[in-house]
């Protein structure tokens, strides 16, 4: 029987009795788990330098997939901001359009790419954003760590529709596990290493893992991470994606959910922050641990990045407003928006959406604030002017000089651009 055909089966014997597959396998997926190797595809790697691109850096719209996996609320304020591109099988375009449009989604913002997908998590299998050494922005994809085709084949339907070069990796992965500072440092949990059959482990308990010469090589390579933390996951869930317990909030920001210390996960969980707390930033500081409360396994940590708002999933919990008072304190140049959702303790806002980068941003090298294609003393000059109040930056400008991605202008983004300028 045909790879293809295996895959077909598969997946019709899992909408039997449920009109969306799981976040995690099927009992037949987890069977065939073995068709995962044969989606996989591999290309060069993009031209060096590579950076990865993090998540709280600025977006022009969001991915998401219709069949809904998120309320019409969600989509709303998106689209009130930024585009919002919804993955969707030519047969239901209309039916998309019209639950949007009788929601009072700005339409206009909009823009539907056509195509059939398996599942609505959108995070997990949609494409991985990098800037190459030719300040390009491109797509670098990797193989989803689910039986699932279609879904295997959204970034590349990305990189079609938006015209963005596209790459991959032979790597399985996804994006629910992978977080990214921007600076050359990502953390996942444990199946960074156990599901790529290259690395010989199964290693489920160490902080961090041994290191996987495999795929510490290719993400150097293809997405220009040099410091991969990848350990083991303390939450012992089945999905063990790090999303469910934690987030990069800038390159010197991590969050990291809390429990009380008669939670059976309490001391994975605390082994965890101190590792982190030892880690450095790009300012040759320590990382900066705020801890989120969530003592019923809330979600909480679960929440979207998107410019300057951040999208948090609550469960109308007491705990509800505590955690947004967390996000208010890291990020208080940020609006921080509550919604109620279907949300699990593995599953929530952020596992069904997907940013998009703002490819006129990334049309221009960080720190070159005068967008003239040079970073030399003039960018310093206009840096300090904006620092200072004495001029007003455009949107593009703000970005371009916001050297450290927190979000705010500061002496400490004017020190990062003059050592670049005389690097």
């Amino acid at each position: 029987m045909s790879y293809k055909i295996q895959v077909f089966l598969i997946l019709v014997s899992g909408l039997v009795f449920s009109d969306e597959l799981p976040i995690g396998f099927t009992d037949d997926e987890w069977d065939n788990r073995f068709l995962i190797d044969s989606m996989g595809r591999e290309t060069d790697p993009p031209i060096g330098p590579i950076r990865s691109i993090a998540e709280y850096e600025p977006m022009q719209g969001v991915l998401i997939r219709y069949p809904l996996g998120i309320s019409n609320e969600i989509i709303r304020e998106i689209a009130g901001d930024v585009k919002v591109y919804c993955l969707v099988s030519a047969s239901l375009q209309n039916s998309a359009y019209n639950s949007m449009n009788n929601a009072g989604v700005n339409m206009d913002n909009v823009e539907f790419i056509l195509g059939s997908t398996d599942s609505y998590w959108t995070r997990d299998y949609g494409p991985w954003w990098v800037v190459d050494g030719n300040g390009e922005i491109g797509i670098v994809d990797f193989t989803y760590n689910r039986p699932r085709p279609n879904d295997n084949d959204a970034p590349f339907k990305v990189s079609n529709y938006l015209d963005v070069p596209f790459y991959a990796a032979d790597l399985v992965s996804t994006g629910g596990n992978y977080m990214t500072d921007g600076y050359g440092m990502s953390a996942a949990t444990h199946i960074a290493y156990t599901e790529n059959n290259e690395c010989n482990t199964n290693d489920q308990s160490s902080i961090p893992l041994a290191p996987c010469n495999y795929v510490d090589d290719l993400m150097d390579e293809y997405y220009g991470i040099e410091e991969y933390h990848v350990v083991a996951d303390p939450n012992n869930e089945y999905i063990d994606h790090i999303d469910c317990w934690a987030k990069f909030l800038s390159p010197n920001k991590m969050l990291i959910r809390s429990v009380p210390a008669s939670h059976p996960q309490y001391n994975e969980i605390e082994n965890v922050v101190d590792y982190f707390e030892q880690v450095e930033t790009p300012n040759g500081e320590f990382l900066e641990i705020f801890r989120v409360y969530t003592p019923n396994d809330q979600p909480y940590t679960n929440s979207l990045i998107l410019n300057n708002k951040v999208l948090v999933p609550i469960m109308n919990s007491s705990w509800d407003d505590e955690a947004i008072d967390v996000y208010e304190d890291a990020l208080p140049d940020h609006e921080i928006i509550p919604f109620t959702g279907s949300w699990q303790s593995t599953d929530a806002l952020h596992c069904r959406i997907k940013g998009i980068p703002d490819l006129s941003v990334f049309e221009f090298m960080q720190g070159d604030v005068n967008t003239d294609g040079v970073l030399n003393v003039l960018d310093i000059v206009l840096s300090v002017n904006f620092v200072l109040g004495l001029d007003n930056p455009s949107t593009v400008q703000y970005s371009l000089s916001d050297m450290n991605s927190d979000g705010v202008l500061n002496i400490l983004d004017v020190i990062l651009l003059v050592n670049e300028v005389i690097e």
